[in-house]
């Protein structure tokens, strides 16, 4: 049983955010246009989303129904098959991928593949081969043939190459693989061979190639790579490179295509470009996208534009396909909707001047594919495809399966950037400088039509003097931002698992390589493509400061710090020039004269033994969380060259960080004490990059309240500055990766100039955060040594005294999981004596987020549905094992509602078993993962929508810096102590039947060391199949904690609770504004002569409507009979509703 309580809190009237989900939330962040209602006579179905009842893959979708272009031309298709039937979406393009690891496996001694192609047909002149052969040995004495085959019309064959040879194909290898691939713990062991050989095709321009493998013996054929060449270079053959614009479903069914007009519209008259037609259909109307009118018939026509009279007045229209043409499929090119009122797209307000920058964020940002010819006004910052989600042109792409109604071949493209801006009066005379934050993955710049650089790799800065190139009044910026050279193709997720993660992407990193789809994310269109980061234009005399940081080194045990700090000096003039750089660090000043080279940049540092005042200084320091206050000084420079050149403020942390046995057993020390890194694992910020500053600082609080000190920024994927700050504020510990995935997930990275020009850059941007723990090359693996090198001299020159390990799972730290759900106990006897870097299992979200994510009708049972947001039953995930564990505890689940509340038992138990049991050695815990980054059921402290789960409250008790625990496997009450201090506790050990009778107490008490774990005492045994355990802590006589346990003999005696009654609850509250913050308490009363068991405080608004983000002191809690408990909640003002 669960007791669930609705708290109303209501705030006066301030600003507000813009509702749960939308990111970004604030106002002032959010640079998307303005959606206003346009009484113009139009088409009003033009870049209004569509959602199709299904697509032949994920090129033809439906928003390509309502995209503006029209075209007459057959649409690019792919078709593969095997003597076993076509391959479905899932498996059909594996073989062209360029990712070895996946594959197609063919069976038989004599067996094909076969590709289709309908529309733009293939040039090549070669086709590399990637293949295994599996073989009995004894069997495999006749040799093989392989022949390459092409046709016109798939029935009368050419051979275009043949193979052949009476021994056996390709090389020996030294693998052994089952006799089935789809059974790998098969008992016959069979010898593998590889075949890597390029074979020439002649001319080939061809609808149907078929490659026929043929060998006595063979088990199978395992199809890597066929990789189609044409004049050595690979040449792209799947549909996502040969962009049609039309919606094509199969005809076998029925199928529909509705558009969401965005708002009431009036209209005449419909129009349909068809390129296969119908013979049956109708159009139909309604309010609310659910409830149907007929309209008006759809007939059989002859005509390639159908122009149907169908007056009404609706937001939304949709067409019923009941029967198909000769074709036996449905493509529409495009569906126009003629009439007044819908919605249309109104510019964002420019964001303008702010302390010297002139932000051109927002504005008149206009957006193009490239080869078309409309222009859309675009979000900057943003991705293009955020820009199309802003405008109305595409479904809601976080919920349900929406995001596959988005054409991949649309977004994969580059795309074309306008802008105008005029120069600020106040930048008369100076040196004006452009500059990108950030751009996916490539980009041409060019102002008043003269090209002025380029930028190459997501995370590298871009400054251009744009002097020579400004003009009086209105400037026109243009930016061609180039597409991902090898993106991969969509992750297919279905019951059994998530796909394969990762893939070809990881050969363009530095990019947003999660973006290609992973067990914990969806394959993104366009994969990140945009300008994804802030633009601005600043001003100087000609000299410059930029990247600044301090080190510093600490006298022991008096704490007092020496300090050099140093800061980047550019001279962008044609001449030496001298200057003067002045930097404080709070009320600490220093400045000294420099000689600067022409058109050079040079670190400039104050060293201590020149400057007094820089040694033995007694400084607030910035401490992890959990270990002292993260205090952030007010910190700058300033250059001086006829007059103020250039200044920069930041905030600087003053700590020393230090590291022991890195290659053994990594321990990371700041300011000479030892870190104890509790965290989690960031793999993404949002799926479509919308965190800004009000995001990234709700979820690092988040992590701060759960007693985290450290997260994984893994495989480098979050570049926002915002993400920094708020873990220099809230003292959180930052592992930074570089963008090399697993090796199995993905290429190397095939530039590796590029690379290491991204991470320079990216190492000089990043180094001022105190928050900066340690830097790591490669997730699970090694960087290749070119790379491991220069990365590691990269960090020892640009940011001294951090550290650099080559892998997230080696040598001096372990990782690989385990992912899924396994008993409380197996943790606390599965305890390594490393930092783990990776270790998690499902987090099932709340019943209200569970509705946000999904249809009504997709709710329950479990599904496909479930599968796409990533609960999976097998995979690292294993859905399953969590299924079984609530079916043994609570019985058959009946119910999404029920399903949610019960899985809030198995998410506290279990990430507060997870972290316990970390706290025996407190080398190091990082979860797989602490934060979503779209809507999940997996990985995650809270969802998407921040709301926290129980999860996130069973973390936060087990991360307490002073702590008392039961150890699962031995019994053992344990008390852990990651403080800065010793401590003399006492433990109090109280047990109740499972009606909250008390049936034994007894009292321990302990020393307790800083930076140690004591086993106190074994727990008194208890003849019960249910006993309640709870353990308080004390500190002079006054309580610091406790902890709240239901023991079960077996998990099937949890089913017990079941008989008892619900429980009756009595809660109070108060709220007050104290800033921009609401703070209350709620009390709560259980009444009954049962426990309340896992208490769910959910605050919620005046309109009915959650409050997220929150902070609650406690919850998912149990109260024993007649106990009462007072917990504080807060949120922002700014979030009430």
């Amino acid at each position: 049983m669960m007791a669930s309580m609705c708290l109303l809190a209501m705030a006066d009237n301030h600003a507000r955010t813009r509702g749960i989900g939308l990111y970004p939330g604030r106002a002032c962040e959010n640079f998307a246009p303005t959606m206003t209602v346009d009484n113009t006579y139009r088409n009003v179905a033009l870049h209004r989303a569509a959602i199709a009842s299904s697509s032949i893959d994920y090129n033809l979708t439906a928003q390509l129904a309502t995209d503006g272009i029209t075209s007459t031309a057959k649409p690019n298709t792919l078709t593969v098959s095997t003597p076993d039937g076509t391959l479905d979406l899932r498996n059909k393009e594996r073989a062209f991928d360029q990712n070895i690891h996946t594959s197609n496996f063919l069976k038989g001694e004599d067996t094909y593949l076969q590709m289709r192609w309908d529309g733009t047909l293939p040039q090549a002149d070669a086709i590399a081969f990637d293949v295994k052969i599996a073989y009995y040995p004894d069997k495999a004495t006749k040799g093989y043939s392989i022949e390459i085959l092409g046709s016109d019309n798939g029935t009368k064959w050419k051979r275009l190459y043949a193979d052949a040879g009476k021994g056996l194909p390709g090389n020996a290898t030294k693998q052994m693989v089952s006799s089935d691939p789809n059974k790998q713990t098969d008992v016959v062991r069979l010898p593998l061979r590889a075949l890597l050989k390029t074979f020439p095709i002649g001319d080939f321009h061809q609808k149907y190639l078929r490659v026929r493998f043929r060998m006595p013996g063979c088990a199978y054929w395992e199809v890597s790579s066929l990789d189609f060449k044409q004049s050595g270079s690979i040449t792209e053959v799947t549909p996502a490179w040969n962009f049609s614009s039309a919606w094509v479903a199969d005809g076998r069914q029925e199928q529909w295509l509705k558009v969401d007009l965005g708002t009431k519209a009036d209209f005449d008259r419909v129009r349909l470009h068809w390129i296969e037609s119908p013979q049956q259909g109708k159009i139909q109307t309604s309010q609310d996208g659910y409830t149907w009118t007929d309209a008006a018939p759809l007939t059989a026509s002859k005509r390639a534009v159908q122009e149907i009279a169908c007056k009404g007045s609706a937001r939304y229209v949709r067409l019923l396909l009941q029967k198909p043409g000769p074709t036996g499929r449905y493509a529409l090119a495009e569906m126009e909707v003629m009439g007044r009122g819908g919605l249309t797209a109104k510019p964002a307000k420019v964001r303008g001047m702010e302390d010297g920058r002139y932000w051109l964020d927002g504005g008149n940002w206009q957006l193009c594919r490239a080869g078309d010819t409309q222009w859309i006004p675009a979000t900057v910052p943003g991705t293009v495809l955020t820009s199309y989600a802003n405008i109305g042109a595409l479904p809601q792409t976080n919920f349900d399966n929406n995001l596959r109604q988005v054409s991949e071949s649309f977004f994969n493209s580059d795309f074309n950037y306008r802008n105008t801006f005029t120069v600020p009066a106040e930048y008369t005379g100076k040196q004006v400088w452009l500059n990108f934050n950030g751009i996916n993955w490539k980009a041409e710049i060019s102002l008043n039509g003269s090209p002025i650089g380029k930028i190459e790799g997501a995370f590298k800065r871009g400054r251009f003097n744009v002097t020579k190139y400004l003009k009086a009044g209105e400037n026109t910026l243009e930016v061609k931002v180039i597409h991902n050279a090898h993106p991969g193709i969509v992750k297919i997720k279905n019951e059994e698992s998530t796909d394969l993660n990762g893939g070809a992407l990881g050969a363009d990193n530095p990019t947003f390589h999660a973006s290609i789809g992973w067990d914990w994310i969806t394959s993104t269109p366009g994969r990140e493509v945009g300008i994804w980061n802030d633009v601005y234009l600043n001003a100087t005399n000609g000299v410059s400061v930029a990247d600044p940081m301090v080190t510093t080194k600490l006298n022991t045990p008096d704490t007092l710090a020496t300090m050099t700090p140093t800061v980047r000096v550019a001279n962008s003039l044609d001449r030496a020039v001298d200057a003067i750089v002045r930097g404080w660090i709070g009320q600490i000043k220093f400045e000294k004269k420099v000689r600067l080279d022409a058109n050079t940049t040079q670190d400039v540092s104050f060293l201590p033994t020149d400057y007094p005042q820089l040694r033995d200084r007694k400084m607030r320091l910035w401490w992890p969380n959990g270990m002292g206050e993260p205090y952030l000084y007010d910190a700058g420079y300033t250059v001086e060259m006829d007059g103020t050149s250039d200044s920069i403020r930041y905030k600087a942390g003053i700590r020393e960080v230090s590291y022991q046995n890195m290659d053994t057993a990594l321990q990371i020390f700041f300011n000479g004490h030892r870190l104890d890194p509790k965290g989690g694992n960031w793999g993404f910020s949002e799926t479509n990059l919308n965190y800004r500053g009000r995001e990234y600082d709700a979820a690092v609080r988040y992590h701060r309240d759960m007693n985290f000190t450290m997260i994984r920024n893994w495989v480098g994927q979050i570049g926002d500055e915002e993400f920094y700050e708020a873990c220099d504020k809230y003292g959180i510990v930052v592992w930074q990766d570089f963008w090399l995935a697993n090796p199995w997930d993905g290429p190397d990275p095939y530039n590796e100039n590029m690379f290491m020009d991204n991470a320079n850059d990216y190492i000089y941007r990043i180094r001022r955060h105190a928050s900066i723990g340690i830097y790591v090359g490669r997730n699970e693996g090694y960087p290749p040594a070119t790379l491991d090198q220069a990365l590691r001299k990269s960090i020892a020159r640009e940011h001294p005294q951090l550290g650099y390990i080559s892998s997230s799972a080696d040598d001096g730290v372990s990782g690989h999981g385990p992912y899924w759900a396994v008993p409380a106990d197996w943790y606390f006897a599965h305890t390594g004596e490393k930092f783990h870097s990776e270790r998690g299992l499902p987090n099932i979200v709340s019943y209200e987020s569970l509705q946000r994510m999904l249809a009504p009708e997709h709710l329950w049972p479990q599904s496909i549905s479930w599968a796409q947001h990533d609960f999976t039953q097998k995979g690292a995930q294993r859905g399953a094992s969590f299924n079984e564990m609530i079916a043994t505890r609570f019985g058959q689940i009946q119910s999404a509602k029920a399903f949610t509340e019960q899985a809030q038992w198995i998410n506290y138990d279990l990430h507060r078993a997870m972290y316990e049991s970390a706290q025996q050695t407190r080398q190091g815990m990082l979860m797989w993962m602490s934060h979503p980054c779209w809507p999940s059921m997996v990985w995650q402290t809270y969802d998407y929508y921040l709301e926290p789960t129980a999860a996130y409250f069973g973390i936060k008790k087990a991360c307490e810096p002073l702590h008392v625990q039961l150890n699962a496997h031995t019994k053992q009450i344990e008390v852990v102590n990651t403080t800065l201090q010793a401590h003399q506790l006492e433990i109090v050990e109280e047990q109740f039947d499972i009606k909250g009778n008390k049936i034994s107490t007894r009292t321990h008490r302990t020393g307790v060391a800083e930076d140690q774990t004591v086993r106190v005492a074994k727990l008194q045994s208890a003849d019960l199949p249910i006993r309640l355990v709870r353990l308080t802590l004390k500190e002079n006589g006054k309580k610091v904690t406790d902890n709240f346990y239901i023991e079960a003999r077996s998990d099937a005696d949890y089913q017990a609770l079941k008989a008892l009654p619900e429980a009756k609850l009595q809660f109070g509250q108060h709220f007050e504004q104290q800033g921009d913050e609401m703070v209350g308490h709620m009390t709560v009363k259980n009444l009954s002569d049962v426990p309340a068991y896992y208490v769910r405080l959910n605050l919620k608004g005046s309109d009915g409507e959650q409050i997220l983000p929150v902070l609650y002191e406690d919850n998912y809690f149990t109260l024993l009979p007649g106990e009462e408990k007072t917990v504080k909640v807060s949120y922002r003002v700014e979030d009430s509703h």
